[in-house]
């Protein structure tokens, strides 16, 4: 008789001791259920030759043992050698043990659904789902089963647990509950259910947003279950922020799958184009039939695109979308044109767009109405296409290459600058207001501002563009002040004539400016314009002045300067404006008495001394130093010999006279009597000061006007000597010498050397100039590559400083 192997089954159990049998009611099993060498309940009994039945699995290893050893095989229970190791499926047993198994399971079951509630102890309830992870595992029929019985929702229930241990095996029995079984799904559709699961993902651990995604995963392959996701509030965005989310890439490629699995439903698209996930909108409006290609149109209408997400689609969907505007219905028109509004409003996306050739239906839109658009339709459509135009040409495209039809013409050519002209003056406000700022910002253009210019003057339109500056819209009124603004330099006389003609516009213009307290951007885009005009308009000049505006102007420049209207972002180029407007009166101080009697009464030279002393901009500066130039050329006109008292008065009665204009000792360099309000008089008025700091400014117009309004001081009919020794004691004779040994500019460079020639006259600054090495280098290089007339001027320099041989007077023109 051959001999049990020892050893070889030590640690296989003996015996059925599961907490599970201590359920009551539970059915015992046979002796017969159980497998001799396992001891355990047969899953796959088979019998061979002796009779006796074992589970396949510990037999089959009961026979290799002996093989290895080279054995004869035995029965495990006679230990009788066998002739034959055939084994012979037991049908009837297994489907006894079956039969028992699936009476106890039912038992087991009922008493796990007992313990699916909050009143149970967390251990019955983890034990509960562990016997129904076990129970579905045992065959698929079996989740359908536990789904007729009501469990699934039951085990759903439980995700309201306290305790989180308990949750998560809830979590993990719903996936699997779930798994391969869309009517189960379903079930879960019912109720909140949905809306507890997402919740894990805001405010659950770790492993509650790792199950819960999980769970959704599987959820979310069902059409209607990936439709109620999508109508709880937050998921999209909970869902796009997890799977953004590049600290936790476990849960965050679980959320992204989530979202790949929504957006196969039509209903998720715009929510998920709305956090970003644009890529199920463009494969249904790429690939989709007319009309789904209409409604993701009209979807991204809705939405509003970043920057990079307007990039994406001009490069992904422009084609299409373009191809629908041409080609579609009225509604699929409408639909594409209003996305193409918001993915213009990018430079970049615009560029691509133009390469699309969208400029082309754009204006069809615009200008072609066909014969089956109705009314309302038509004119959204325009109103679309000129936010689209106002749109495409902020983009920097060169217009004047593009074409925009079969002819090859232009959006600038001059048959569709007149058509826009004339559809500004036939059309309403909206569209007005678009077509302005397109041609606003056509004319911002170099190479396109001229075709422009050339046909508002061939078409007359300059008129209707100044008549709008009244408009009873507000942006209509800014868009066109500011359109005007970009012609001056182009048509400023045409456009000063009008304002003369109608002195009602102007009046107009100038009573936006005085009503504020408050910048916006009308007033600064009025004072842009009025402060554009030439300068030496004096028509214009005259009418501002009998207008009342000059004083309106110097008003709201102390009031700006005090604070007493609101700094916003208007401020300063509000001041700059209002600054060279004023500067206007001191053009003409010599063609009209009156001018110069306004420049008194205002008191111009302060406000310009005091405006070189504020930390402005660099057109504050230049403005008033070229004002206080103009100013103080007027100034040897203006001071006037002090008279001879007819008798003499005693000290008090000299005090207590009050005549604050006037200054009793004569001014150095006018030689008369001198005040800073009726004679400009640069030293009275302490510009020389701040007009000498303006000379070390990194900005050289600022230099070279500053230089120019202390050369005023330099010229014939003043005390020239004076006014120089008074600019060394200063300081500002060395910063004259750095300008013209900077040599920057011609225009500087000349207003240089002229200052020079005239300091070096004095014999005392010759001798302190001449060993100044560098300025006789700047001096000589004028010499050689000025022009005529400073040459000229630089040559009398040089020979003050002995750098060139006095010759006699015969080889020279006198000057």
């Amino acid at each position: 008789m051959a001999e049990y192997p020892e050893g070889e089954f030590s640690g296989v159990s003996l015996g059925y001791n599961s907490q599970q049998d201590e359920i009551s009611g539970l059915r015992p099993p046979y002796k017969a259920f159980r497998c001799p060498i396992s001891r355990e309940i047969m899953q796959d009994p088979v019998s061979i030759e002796s009779g006796y039945t074992f589970e396949r699995g510990a037999l089959v290893k009961w026979f290799e043992v002996f093989i290895k050893r080279g054995r004869q095989q035995v029965c495990p229970i006679t230990l009788k050698e066998l002739s034959s190791t055939n084994i012979i499926p037991n049908i009837a047993l297994r489907s006894a043990i079956e039969e028992w198994k699936e009476t106890n399971d039912a038992i087991r079951l009922e008493k796990a659904v007992i313990h699916l509630t909050n009143d149970s102890a967390d251990s019955d309830v983890l034990w509960s789902m562990e016997f129904i992870v076990q129970f579905c595992t045992k065959n698929t029929y079996n989740k359908t089963f536990l789904r007729k019985k009501g469990v699934v929702t039951i085990v759903a229930d439980m995700l309201r647990s306290t305790n989180e241990t308990v949750r998560l095996r809830v979590l993990e029995a719903l996936r699997i509950l779930v798994e391969e079984n869309d009517e189960n799904k379903d079930a879960l559709a019912e109720g909140d259910i949905v809306r507890t699961i997402i919740k894990f993902l805001s405010q659950g651990t770790f492993q509650e947003k790792d199950l819960a995604l999980s769970l959704l995963y599987e959820l979310s392959k069902a059409n209607i279950l990936s439709e109620r996701i999508g109508c709880v509030d937050g998921a999209m965005i909970i869902l796009a922020g997890i799977a953004s989310d590049t600290e936790s890439n476990s849960i965050a490629e679980k959320a992204d799958e989530v979202l790949k699995n929504l957006g196969k439903c039509e209903c998720n698209i715009m929510q998920l184009a709305e956090v970003g996930r644009i890529e199920p909108l463009f494969d249904m409006l790429l690939h989709g039939t007319p009309e789904k290609q209409s409604q993701m149109a009209s979807y991204l209408k809705k939405l509003v695109l970043s920057n990079d997400l307007k990039l994406l689609m001009a490069d992904k969907a422009g084609p299409t979308l373009v191809n629908m505007l041409n080609e579609g219905d009225n509604v699929a028109q409408e639909s594409s044109l209003t996305a193409l509004c918001q993915i213009s409003s990018n430079e970049e996306s615009s560029k691509m767009l133009i390469e699309d050739k969208i400029l082309s239906p754009v204006i069809n839109y615009l200008f072609v109405v066909g014969p089956n658009h109705l009314a309302s339709h038509r004119m959204k459509m325009k109103e679309l296409a000129a936010i689209c135009l106002s749109n495409l040409v902020s983009s920097g495209v060169d217009f004047t290459t593009v074409p925009i039809n079969d002819k090859y013409n232009t959006l600038v050519s001059e048959n569709t600058v007149e058509d826009l002209l004339h559809l500004v003056s036939n059309t309403g406000p909206a569209i007005q207001f678009k077509l302005i700022q397109a041609l606003t910002t056509l004319t911002g253009s170099k190479s396109a501002v001229i075709p422009i210019v050339d046909a508002i003057k061939i078409s007359g339109a300059l008129t209707t563009l100044i008549q709008l500056i009244e408009a009873p819209r507000m942006e209509i009124r800014v868009a066109s002040l500011k359109l005007l603004q970009n012609l001056l330099g182009h048509m400023d006389q045409e456009l000063a004539n009008l304002l003369c003609q109608n002195s009602g516009q102007l009046s107009s213009l100038v009573q936006v400016i005085s009503e504020t307290s408050v910048l916006t951007e009308e007033h600064v885009a009025t004072i842009g314009l009025l402060g554009g005009l030439s300068q030496s308009d004096s028509s214009l000049t005259t009418l501002l002045a009998e207008l009342g505006a000059f004083e309106i102007f110097a008003s709201q420049v102390a009031q700006i300067r005090q604070g007493d209207i609101s700094s916003s972002r208007y401020t300063s180029p509000a001041l700059e404006g209002l600054v060279k407007i004023l500067t206007r009166i001191t053009f003409m101080l010599q063609e009209n008495q009156k001018n110069i009697q306004l420049a008194i009464s205002l008191n111009l030279s302060s406000l310009f001394t005091d405006l070189l002393g504020i930390n402005g901009s660099d057109e504050v500066l230049i403005n008033s130093a070229t004002a206080l130039a103009n100013l103080s050329t007027e100034s040897k006109n203006l001071s006037k010999l002090p008279q001879q008292p007819a008798h003499k008065l005693n000290l008090i009665n000299r005090l207590s006279r009050k005549q604050a204009s006037v200054v009793t000792k004569p001014c150095r360099v006018h030689r008369g009597l001198c005040s800073a309000k009726d004679t400009f008089c640069l030293i009275e008025c302490k510009a020389m000061e701040k007009l000498i700091q303006c000379l070390d400014n990194n900005n050289k117009n600022v230099v070279e006007a500053a230089l120019g309004a202390l050369c005023t001081l330099l010229e014939d009919g003043v005390d020239s000597d004076e006014a120089i020794w008074l600019l060394y004691e200063l300081g500002g004779i060395e910063l004259i010498f750095d300008v013209l040994i900077q040599d920057e500019t011609k225009a500087l460079q000349r207003k240089a050397v002229w200052a020079v020639e005239r300091i070096l006259r004095i014999e005392d600054m010759a001798k302190q100039a001449a060993g100044h090495a560098s300025v006789g280098i700047a001096l000589g290089r004028a010499f050689q590559l000025g022009d005529s007339s400073t040459r000229e001027v630089a040559r009398k320099a040089l020979e003050h400083i002995k750098r060139l041989p006095v010759f006699s007077d015969i080889y020279y023109t006198t000057q």
